[in-house]
């Protein structure tokens, strides 16, 4: 069916995308709320965003052939 390190992969790939559009929304929906709000909420949900938009793929490569090996 195909290499359990690229289904891994695909798996967190996609897990990591709906994440980043979720993590968005809250983003816009905090900035809507409390436009006085710093930019420390801000960038942490940014970098949340990213790291997890790569660190997912990343994981599911290790942890695919683990759970499917």
């Amino acid at each position: 069916m195909g290499d359990p390190a690229i289904i891994g992969a695909l798996a967190g790939l996609a897990l990591g995308i709906v994440d980043f559009v979720v993590l968005g929304f809250v983003k816009a929906r905090m900035a809507a709320e409390r436009p006085s709000e710093r930019l420390g909420a801000s960038v942490a949900i940014e970098i949340a965003r990213v790291s997890q938009l790569i660190l997912f793929p990343l994981v599911g490569w290790f942890v695919g052939p683990a759970l499917m090996g």
